[in-house]
């Protein structure tokens, strides 16, 4: 990732500024298939958001903090990025940077918007030790029954996940959390680099916005 986005300037960022500054530096990285992005995703456990998630060979959690949100929750929310998703990076301006740097670990990516504009300051490194619990609660029951036909399909969504979370490897998970992220967002993904194009504004971020609930 070594490009610029640019929006309108503003004096201060809003999320919706910041997420499609964003996407928008993200699909300047990709010339050749596209991947996979949605917005406002959420997964895991708790039902925690992602801001926006890409997904290509590796995942990517992005986290954004406008100039009207704070820091409180950031590590929690980080701790939980780290668990499921390959990378993590947090999208911030000026007014947070410096305090983002004290709460974000080192393999966390920190990308800035200034004057409409997203930039890399550091690159992330990859989650290598991926928690099964976390990636088994990202997927839905159906997906894992496909894997697991000796469940009874009366058993809860739940109880299949603590089951899956115990059966499957890491790798499984990894590949069937992929394979739920594109069961869930791929259309969505497809018609907004459809319908789009190298310049984007704040509505066509609608077009990721889909249904984010994960049902079981």
């Amino acid at each position: 990732m070594n490009k610029q986005a640019t929006t309108d300037a503003t004096f201060s960022a809003t999320e919706p500024e910041i997420r499609t500054a964003l996407a928008q530096f993200l699909i300047g990285d990709f010339g050749g298939p596209k991947p996979l992005l949605a917005s406002e995703v959420r997964y895991g456990s708790e039902q925690r958001r992602a801001d926006l998630v890409l997904v290509s060979e590796y995942s990517h959690a992005f986290e954004i903090k406008s100039d009207y949100d704070t820091t409180v929750r950031l590590s929690g929310q980080l701790n939980e990025y780290s668990q499921t998703f390959d990378f993590t990076l947090v999208v911030t301006t000026g007014t947070h940077i410096d305090r983002v740097r004290t709460i974000a670990p080192r393999k966390v990516g920190l990308l800035l918007y200034k004057d409409g504009a997203v930039t890399l300051l550091r690159r992330p490194q990859q989650n290598k030790r991926l928690s099964k619990p976390h990636l088994a609660a990202s997927i839905s029951k159906t997906t894992l029954l496909e894997v697991l036909p000796n469940i009874r399909r009366v058993t809860s969504a739940e109880e299949v996940r603590e089951i899956a979370a115990t059966t499957l490897n890491t790798s499984a998970l990894r590949r069937l959390f992929f394979r739920e992220m594109h069961l869930r967002f791929a259309k969505s993904s497809a018609l907004f680099f459809a319908e789009t194009d190298f310049q984007l504004n704040i509505e066509d971020l609608s077009l990721l916005r889909r249904e984010a609930r994960l049902y079981s």
